[in-house]
């Protein structure tokens, strides 16, 4: 069953606009000038685009959605589509302090916990984990979590078109069953299985090489026949995994195509000193300084390699430090290196789950809860089967969790924890107040210098220390994508336009969940989309980018969207009015902490802002990957080990 057309706005298309597929099958009411986030009456009063023919997993056509959200899909994260508006809405009040006044008389619910976990993704998951296992499941704790769903930015996007149930990620990505250590702990614990089943193209295809994730091939494993790049400009062209073949065709001037080959077969070595002081001296500067005066590298390769940093870890290569950009494109230093992408490396299988790291994230949420979700413990029920939303917050379990409610205040005495610390949120825009014996803020810095009471300044100085950067992950379903096929690429990068690149991926198949990998049925194409504004400072560089992805509403990016595919695929035969069958974009307008130079190591003796708010205040202990200056899963379990450690010492 399809959508139906879209309800207006479709007169006022010009030709072009008809041709990208504007007036497809989608349910829109358009609106207009609802350009920035101050437009809030415009965008709050208008419906939103839908999601072509694509339809929800119960079969009904899909409903209007939020024009500054637009869809999210079918399925349990439908309504939780990265930062909705409602999210960044109550996110901002609290920077602005919507809810000052109202925060003395929010009524208490009665509820005292051990325990209240601000912020439900890997940080805080893994804490609950923590707590719960070593208390024998005694300790009681809540979880509150800003968004709809529970996971932070490991979360999924779901599609059913023709028949075929489609995910891909809507942020968090990249995984590898540990063989040991503390995160092999955690996983077998949950139950994460170490092997896993990828799909092939069927007897009689081509041979293609597919990406198992969607970061390795930007970095480590660029180099395979299947990796193309595509050259806008009047004539536009395609080269061929360009870095496997020295660059032959690339249009790019001399200088900068001899130095990023230059940059790739080289290590720099630092003056002197062993590998910590090497990692000093790394963080001593900016990667842009590393390359350019350290490297001599022409100016381009750091700007080339923008878009890949900020994909990675956050900041464009004029601001991150040197210590993080260097290692991650170090192994990269070798005149004969190919990495296929088969995920091989360092011993390791890296890989994606369908939805991104959410497969890992839900068998984390049924250990803590095992009603959480429908069906028995094992890792294809856990990943297949439906969310039970009403067991998250039910009476008397050992740790709820508490959906869609943002945190405005906590109050504690940070000198004294003779009384319960009061734990204030916002849901369905009514404040309410819990206490709690003790506090896990696993939220980011940015809002927790404004929402935890009585901040010494040392913390509240190191709170504005973590700088933060924006990112967008957008999931196409294609009805087919057979105009990649006939190009031969599973993989694609370019610079100018929407984004720098997108894949396909090697679907993983789980259970009765067995995606299709044929080039005339559908798939999901995963582009991640930096904002990578070079300026001043990291500060001013995420507010330009933040203005762009919150000032922006769906219907533009949309455009920006088809515009991009048709340009790069048209030649193959791609129409996006037939073969976009749906586009789910997911807004992430903090997701990474900028870790600059100077952050790991003090050039003052002073402790850093990570050593800082690594000591507890009060009753207060703050866990976030941030202070590891490097958003993962291995750095959440860290810091959220740390945490329910410290937590359980006052306890």
């Amino acid at each position: 069953m399809a959508s139906p057309r879209r309800t207006s706005g479709s007169a006022d298309l010009t030709p072009e606009e008809r041709d990208l597929g504007m007036d497809a099958e989608i349910t829109r009411r358009d609106f207009v000038n609802a350009v920035a986030m101050g437009a809030g009456a415009g965008l709050l009063g208008a419906a939103a685009p839908g999601l072509a023919h694509a339809v929800p997993l119960g079969g009904r056509a899909q409903a209007a959605h939020h024009p500054w959200n637009g869809p999210g899909g079918v399925g349990d994260y439908a309504r939780a589509n990265g930062n909705t508006w409602d999210v960044a809405t109550a996110g901002h009040g609290i920077r602005d302090n919507l809810f000052t006044k109202r925060i003395a008389t929010a009524p208490a619910t009665g509820e005292l916990y051990d325990t209240v976990i601000v912020g439900g993704g890997f940080t805080g998951a893994m804490a609950a984990w923590r707590l719960l296992k070593d208390t024998g499941r005694k300790a009681s704790c809540l979880i509150l979590e800003n968004n709809q769903m529970m996971g932070g930015e490991a979360k999924r996007n779901e599609f059913l078109v023709r028949g075929h149930r489609l995910m891909g990620p809507q942020g968090s990505n990249q995984m590898a069953a540990f063989p040991t250590g503390p995160l092999r702990e955690l996983q077998d614990d949950v139950g994460m299985p170490r092997e896993y089943e990828f799909g092939a193209l069927p007897a009689g295809r081509k041979r293609m090489e597919f990406p198992l994730d969607n970061y390795l091939y930007q970095l480590w494993g660029d180099n395979f026949e299947n990796h193309g790049y595509f050259f806008d400009g009047p004539r536009p062209q395609w080269v061929r995994n360009p870095f496997g073949r020295g660059l032959e065709g690339v249009p790019w001037a001399a200088d900068p195509r001899r130095d990023l080959l230059r940059g790739r077969r080289e290590i720099q070595e630092p003056p002197t000193g062993d590998a910590a002081a090497r990692l000093k001296w790394l963080d001593t500067m900016s990667y842009d300084a590393y390359l350019t005066k350290e490297r001599k590298l022409d100016p381009g390769v750091a700007r080339f390699l923008d878009p890949i940093l900020a994909t990675a870890i956050g900041p464009t290569c004029n601001v991150g430090s040197a210590m993080l950009g260097e290692p991650i494109f170090r192994s990269l230093a070798s005149a004969d290196f190919r990495l296929p992408p088969n995920g091989e490396t360092s011993g390791l299988k890296i890989f994606s789950f369908p939805g991104g790291n959410d497969g890992l994230f839900r068998l984390i949420l049924k250990w803590i809860n095992p009603d959480a979700i429908e069906g028995a413990p094992d890792f294809a029920a856990v990943h297949n089967g439906r969310i039970r939303f009403e067991a998250l917050d039910r009476p008397g379990i050992p740790c709820r969790m508490r959906a869609g409610a943002t945190v405005v205040h906590v109050a504690h005495d940070p000198e004294r924890r003779t009384e319960p610390a009061v734990v204030t949120y916002v849901k369905d825009g009514r404040l309410a107040s819990v206490r709690a014996r003790t506090v896990v803020w696993a939220a980011a810095a940015w809002s927790g210098q404004h929402a935890v009471a009585r901040l010494p300044e040392p913390y509240r100085a190191a709170m504005r220390a973590f700088p933060r950067a924006p990112m967008m992950i957008v999931n196409v379903a294609l009805d087919n994508w057979r105009p990649f096929y006939e190009l031969g690429f599973t993989a694609a990068s370019w610079r100018g336009g929407f984004g720098f690149t997108a894949n396909l991926r090697a679907p993983m198949h789980v259970g009765s969940y067995r995606p299709p990998l044929d080039p005339d049925l559908p798939t999901v194409l995963t582009f991640y989309v930096p904002f990578p504004e070079r300026g001043a400072d990291a500060v001013e560089q995420g507010k330009a980018a933040r203005t762009k992805l919150y000032g922006t509403p769906y219907r533009a990016f949309e455009e920006q969207i088809r515009r991009q595919l048709t340009r790069m695929l048209s030649g193959a035969g791609f129409d996006p009015r037939r073969d976009i069958a749906g586009i789910v974009t997911n807004r992430w307008g903090h997701a990474y902490n900028v870790a600059g130079p100077g952050f790991f190591h003090s050039r003052d003796g002073k402790p850093t802002p990570s050593d800082v708010l690594r000591q507890p205040l009060g009753q207060v202990t703050f866990a976030h990957s941030e202070l590891s200056g490097h958003q993962s899963a291995p750095y959440a379990l860290e810091e959220g080990v740390r945490a329910a450690r410290q937590v359980l010492a006052m306890l």
